[in-house]
């Protein structure tokens, strides 16, 4: 067993799964071709290796008597790590999943092949499906109903290890089973840049945009702060204009990307509770999600550190953590969104 084991290349590790007992799993490239005489089920990644060659039912009696090797555990997903010469359509065939799926649960990717970054992590569900990171105040019905499925199939999905609806908690990520992407929203139209009244928008990234006060580059070390709500939205970093709102790479990017330097504040673009805090192979890396008193939330991708944590409250201008590059990235950046009536709009539309 070793020996087949050998020559299939890298084993698969096995890291615990957030919020529940399942785990996903880091899948090294794309499964290789099996040796002569070994069959592997590319739609199940870590399933066991089966042989054509298989040995007589007393020898397997004998074998099973001394294995003492964990039994495997169903995932909900698992992170496929880009491989020279990957592409999209065969990390989906390997893994038997719609390539839309791929795409809508690595938000940042685009379907433009040349966009895929060696070495780094896609987040791919084991069914199609899409991959849901808990937040503060959900329930199992507002899931199902926002993605158009059934509540039962959320609870009955066995790697979701789910016994009952009030069994999820924030910060669990579950599978939600035959979900479809929301539709994108119609695409605003882009404010007058030549406004006095905004910050210029640039493409050369060495020119600033716009200095929002009160940002520091870390946290306030106020023991005790109060909160006060706020109206509107402020800038979230001081920085870069890098990309914006809109079809992009052949996907559609529901926010706008603003480099920074590594480690710089990222303030809160209104005041609210944080309904997520946490780190996701989704692309975003280490973001934060608030909510705010209107009802709508601002998302916050790609930090270096998380400052806040789940429930707290926070003021506008508030740090919420450090821009960096975790996730689908390529360069220090912050990715920002808006969402209102839960659909994403553009920030520019949003932001003075």
């Amino acid at each position: 067993m070793v020996a087949i084991l050998a020559s299939f290349g890298p084993a698969v590790d096995v890291v615990p799964f957030v919020g529940g007992a399942a785990t996903s799993t880091t899948n090294t490239g794309l499964p290789l071709t099996p040796p002569e005489g070994l069959t592997l089920n590319a739609a199940s990644p870590g399933e066991r290796l089966t042989s054509t060659d298989e040995p007589a039912a007393g020898s397997q009696a004998a074998a099973s008597s001394t294995d003492t090797g964990p039994t495997p555990v169903a995932s909900p997903y698992v992170s496929h790590v880009v491989q020279p010469g990957d592409t999209l359509n065969a990390i989906a065939a390997a893994y038997g999943v719609g390539l839309d799926y791929i795409l809508w649960n690595n938000p940042e990717l685009g379907s433009d092949p040349d966009t895929l970054i060696i070495g780094a992590s896609l987040l791919v569900p084991s069914v199609d499906g899409l991959v849901y990171d808990v937040r503060l105040g959900d329930t199992i019905n507002d899931i199902a109903a926002a993605y158009g499925v059934d509540p039962t199939s959320v609870i009955g999905y066995g790697p979701n290890n789910l016994t009952s609806p009030d069994t999820i908690i924030e910060g669990m990520v579950l599978v939600i089973p035959g979900a479809v992407q929301p539709a994108p929203p119609p695409v605003e139209a882009e404010p007058d840049i030549a406004d006095p009244d905004l910050p210029a928008v640039v493409a050369d990234p060495a020119d600033p945009i716009y200095q929002p006060a009160g940002v520091a580059a870390a946290p306030p070390a106020a023991p005790e702060i109060v909160y006060v709500a706020s109206i509107g939205y402020a800038w979230p970093i001081s920085g870069t204009f890098w990309s914006g709102f809109g079809p992009r790479w052949g996907s559609f990017h529901k926010g706008i990307d603003l480099g920074a330097d590594y480690g710089s504040g990222i303030a809160a673009a209104a005041s609210g509770q944080v309904i997520l805090s946490t780190y996701s192979d989704n692309g975003y890396g280490n973001y934060v999600i608030v909510r705010h008193d209107d009802g709508s939330e601002t998302l916050y991708a790609h930090m270096s550190e998380r400052y806040v944590s789940l429930g707290q409250y926070v003021n506008q201008g508030e740090i919420l953590g450090a821009v960096g590059c975790t996730g689908w990235c390529q360069g220090n950046h912050l990715h920002f969104e808006i969402h209102i009536g839960g659909s994403p709009v553009n920030p520019l539309n949003y932001l003075p």
